[in-house]
């Protein structure tokens, strides 16, 4: 890391004013950019290959060189035992070399090393060349869905460094991208700020850094002002702090050493990547390995992709089903082998027959016998269950974000949508966080608009010694936020309550129109000595600054905080009165008020300190330090004996949606609890009128009364309970915690970096994108990037219609398994076998897992979404409604597939001029519609599992999903090609027009059916 000195003399005057713009370019061209290098992907092709080691795929590749090894005997017996040699060897090799990975790639190489040899020798094996296609195209599609996945997460990922950093340039402060920081950059840090780039202190206040992401230790560490020549760059050194950390406590400014890869933790992704980096110092005073902390540093460049508790259930259900499957498919082989045995299929050459013949019509009956547990497994496995999830969560992830909810990790897509309730902020959230100061109250006075002719200006300048005067001084001074112009608008840069007293300056103070007050100039004649900063505890903040060569105490915050600590006020005229019961009395009776009419307050008051007052921050903490706080006083020994100046009433417009969002969440079941910092008086106020108190019984509670309470008594009262004033971070650690006991699933509302112990522990924590720091950010599930609480309710729904899009997935798909399963059971026992190839069942088995899957988890949030009540955390993703579509519409498929299969093989329906296909029992005409018939009814079926109730067709508003309809469709025209050009790989024969329309007018009956059947359990339910 280097040090001050060295950056100093690149850029002379970059630790009291910041870079120029030129000298911002100088040092990017010369130190880079803020960029990390990538971490390490794993490459493309290796991914493809992985897709080999699929057990689907294996099956497969098993079934294809068995039946290639049986055509190359057919044609040529010493090719026949070449391809068994050439597949022992590799079996053999393995046992040598780790080739355990790669041998189901290498097994695909080998059976398409033979077919070519079959199509050599003049006697292709189109069955095994068909295998090999459909081996391609499982892989294929397999590959394309995770790679669009993968995609996704990059995407995801890239919103990892979205942070906005506060920097001085061209002797202004200007708030900038991450990236865009460079080395020399004068860098201000406020409580909950993230640290850019490696960095040495110039200014500290109070400041303590959380390093638990270099050092694994919790306890957030105290720094101080680097020296100027310090070239040590460990984590336990006092001026340097590291890119990735946090501020939790205090404020201060540093100067950027380094940036991008040259930080440690750029060092540290380097290695990561498989760099060596000799310049990566050793970690110190910790007992931690440095692979924690490189894991420590991998989780926070990348977002988890581990199994949300959605995906772990349908990975056990579609293990559950695929054990059936498997089960299955072993009986009925080995009900075959026995049927075989019994009937001559499978024998030994009699006397004087060929025993080559024999044979291999032995070994082709045995063949055809696997080929069919192999239709079985095939059609049976839900391999597209598990992922119908990861396409579901991407959809849902893309839609959350143009709705402007970032979502940080992908479980909270899934678990928003069963929130049960919501506790929400105000300012901000409910409100539209545009803060204006609308009332002015000095000296018992109230002021709106104007304070002009008061006396205590003259020609626009306030008089010294003034309430005004003060007001302003404070509202200055006592002040981390600044304004920034940018687009034509001037913007704040920190707390919006400090950036509306700026504002209000900005516009002259209600005393000097059109000429601003600027609260720069103030700060530059007025220096800060030190600085305590609010706190939800302390509900003040203090500045102890330099005014007219005098140490002054300025304090903002609370009034009640405020009040108790004074014992005199300021007069209109600048004279120094005592305190009285009464006008104590009739300043909380002019707070009550304007908190009535639903607006902030904030009061101000100060103290002027003797002359022997220290005039620097480090003589101040130390007599800190000498005089601290006893229990008798929660004062500061430098604010005690305030004189009280006055108090202003600040507006924030509630956002217009507001109270529709609010109704909205009373019909879908989820209570809405607002937690805030304002008074019990103001809070109720804006409790009326967004209707969030709506009765006599409905409770708000101040942090006090909540204390007060005991868990079981907050418990009983949880159902009534609407607002909670005057909060702190750890009530709503605790109202979490209370509500989780009750079954709750919690989303909590955060911006500050004390929110974020309740931010992690609620179930799905969301942080404001415009108003919350980085901690709170780093801790939530989901960033509301407008802060809106819309954007919550928009949220929630889109949770639930992902929940909902995969139960129509997994009704569709377990109405296939089930009837494709029945028909495999039964078909045998009526002397029957489903004559499709097996590279008609990949296709049908894409449909099945591939399309079905973007088709159903493409549709968007029904209307009646938010009038359902939220899901139970145990909840069975089986409903008793879905449960009756699929027995039903199965049972419908198999008695009219079985059906249809002995009409074809038994009275010879559609069977054309031919009079078999090859082995098959059926000629390629009845094949082919056989073959159609089934793929259309899933088209059709589709369509019926939009439906999820008795109530909802199958049909509503279907034509508002242009996805749905595309996929669909590609699906019939991928089955006309097949169909029409398919030919002796898919064993099948164009078909006419007219057969199209009477198959796709006779495999529609299946809505029909499915729409009677709604009815009628409609009408058993009434």
């Amino acid at each position: 890391m280097r040090s001050l000195r060295a950056v100093s003399e690149l850029f002379p005057r970059a630790r009291e004013v910041g870079l120029t713009d030129a000298e911002v370019s100088e040092s990017r061209a010369r130190f880079g950019a803020n960029r990390l290098t990538p971490l390490p992907k794993e490459p493309v092709w290796k991914k493809f290959i992985e897709k080999f080691d699929e057990p689907i795929i294996k099956i497969l590749l098993a079934a294809s060189l068995l039946e290639i090894v049986v055509d190359l005997f057919d044609a040529s017996p010493l090719a026949g035992g070449i391809a068994i040699a050439s597949i022992l060897a590799i079996y053999i090799t393995k046992i040598f070399v780790r080739i355990r990975e790669q041998l189901p790639a290498i097994l695909f190489g080998l059976a398409l090393f033979w077919v070519i040899v079959s199509v050599a020798i003049g006697s292709p094996s189109y069955e095994g060349l068909a295998v090999m296609i459909a081996v391609v195209l499982a892989t294929g599609v397999s590959f394309f869905s995770e790679f669009r996945s993968d995609k996704e997460f990059e995407k995801l990922n890239a919103t990892k460094d979205s942070v906005r950093v506060k920097v001085m340039r061209n002797g202004g402060v200007q708030t900038i991208p991450l990236e865009d920081v460079v080395v020399g950059d004068l860098v201000l840090l406020e409580m909950g700020d993230e640290i850019p780039a490696d960095a040495r202190l110039v200014k500290t206040n109070d400041l303590s850094i959380d390093q638990s992401l270099m050092t694994g230790e919790s306890e957030p560490v105290k720094k101080a002002p680097a020296r100027d020549d310090d070239t040590s760059d460990g984590s336990e050194e006092m001026g340097c702090v590291f890119r990735g950390t946090q501020v939790v406590n205090g404020a201060g400014q540093l100067v950027v050493t380094n940036v991008g890869d040259d930080t440690m933790i750029g060092q540290i992704a380097r290695r990561l990547s498989g760099e060596p980096d000799e310049s990566l110092p050793p970690q110190k005073e910790t007992h931690e390995s440095p692979a924690s902390r490189e894991e420590r540093i991998q989780q926070k460049l990348t977002i988890s992709k581990s199994l949300t508790p959605l995906q772990e259930k349908l990975e056990a259900l579609a293990s559950l089903i695929s054990k059936i499957g498997y089960t299955a498919a072993i009986a009925i082989f080995l009900a075959l082998l026995i049927r075989g045995l019994w009937i001559g299929e499978l024998r030994w050459p009699g006397t004087g027959e060929d025993s080559k013949q024999v044979l291999l019509a032995s070994v082709k009956a045995l063949l055809s016998y696997f080929v069919y547990t192999v239709i079985i497994i095939v059609v049976t496995v839900p391999e597209g269950l598990p992922m119908s999830v990861t396409v579901s969560l991407a959809i849902a992830w893309r839609k959350m974000s143009k709705a402007n909810s970032l979502v940080r990790q992908l479980v909270a897509c899934e678990t928003v949508g069963s929130a049960t309730v919501i506790c929400t902020d105000k300012t901000g959230t409910l409100t539209q966080n545009k803060m204006t100061v609308s009332r002015i109250v000095l000296s018992g006075r109230v002021f709106e608009n104007s304070l002009s002719d008061t006396g205590m200006s003259n020609a626009g300048v306030p008089i010294p010694g003034t309430p005004l005067y003060w007001l302003i001084i404070n509202a200055a001074v006592n002040s981390t936020a600044s304004l920034e112009q940018k687009n034509d608008k001037l913007l704040t840069v920190g707390n919006s309550t400090e950036g509306a007293l700026l504002n209000w300056l900005q516009t002259g103070a209600w005393i000097s129109s059109g000429h601003p007050i600027s609260y720069v100039e103030f700060r530059t004649l007025n220096p800060v000595l030190f600085q305590i900063h609010f706190t939800s505890d302390r509900k003040r903040m203090t500045t102890i600054a330099k005014v007219n060569d005098r140490a002054v105490t300025l304090v903002k915050g609370a009034p009640e905080a405020i009040l108790t600590a004074c014992d005199k006020y300021l007069d209109i005229d600048g004279t120094v009165r005592a305190l009285t019961e009464e006008i104590r009395a009739n300043i909380h009776a002019q707070i009550a008020a304007v908190a009535g009419d639903a607006m902030r307050t904030l009061a101000f008051a100060h103290v002027e300190q003797s002359p022997d007052f220290p005039q620097n921050g480090e003589a101040i903490q130390l007599l800190r330090q000498e005089q601290a706080q006893t229990a008798m006083s929660l004062l500061e020994p430098f604010e005690r004996g305030l004189i009280f100046t006055g108090f202003v009433a600040i507006r924030d417009p509630l956002r217009d949606d507001v109270k529709a969002a609010l109704q909205q969440c009373r019909q879908a079941g989820i209570e809405v609890k607002m937690i805030t910092g304002d008074t019990i008086d103001t809070a109720r106020a804006i409790g009326r009128e967004i209707g969030l108190i709506d009765s006599s019984e409905a409770l708000a509670l101040t942090s006090a009364e909540f204390n007060a309470l005991t868990d079981d008594e907050v418990k009983a009262m949880m159902p009534r309970f609407r607002i909670l004033a005057r909060a702190l971070p750890k009530d709503k650690f605790r109202l979490v915690g209370l509500l989780q006991d009750q079954k709750h699933v919690v989303a909590m509302t955060g911006d500050g970096t004390n929110d974020a112990p309740a931010l992690k522990r609620a179930d799905v924590g969301l942080a404001m994108g415009i108003a919350g720091t980085e901690v709170a950010k780093e801790a939530s599930k989901i960033i509301l990037l407008d802060d809106s609480f819309t954007t919550i309710v928009r949220a929630v729904q889109w949770g639930r219609s992902l929940y909902e899009n995969i139960q129509r997935f997994i009704q569709f798909q377990l109405t296939i398994n089930l009837s494709a399963l029945a028909i495999a059971f039964i078909g045998p026992f009526l002397g029957l076998r489903p004559p499709f190839t097996v590279l008609q069942l990949l296709w049908i088995n894409v449909i099945m897992d591939t399309f079905a899957a973007i088709a159903l988890c493409s549709e968007p949030p029904r209307e009646n979404l938010m009038r359902k009540p939220p899901k139970k955390r145990d909840e069975n993703i089986l409903t008793r409604d879905m449960l009756g579509n699929i027995l039903v519409t199965a049972g419908f498929f198999v008695v009219v597939m079985i059906g249809l299969l002995l009409g074809m093989q038994h009275d010879h329906w559609f069977a054309g001029e031919e009079l078999q296909t090859n082995d098959l029992p059926l000629t390629a005409r009845q094949v082919t519609i056989f073959f159609t018939v089934y793929v259309f009814f899933q088209v059709w079926n589709q369509i019926n599992c939009r439906s999820l109730t008795s109530e909802e067709s199958g049909l509503y508003r279907l034509f508002e999903n242009p996805s749905f309809l595309l996929i669909a469709s590609l699906t019939v025209v991928g089955q006309v090609i097949i169909v029409t050009l398919g030919g002796q790989v898919f064993h099948v024969e164009p078909l006419g027009v007219e057969d199209w329309l009477a198959i796709a007018a006779c495999t529609s009956s299946v809505l029909v059916f499915a729409e009677f059947a709604r009815q009628i359990r409609l009408l058993r339910t009434k």
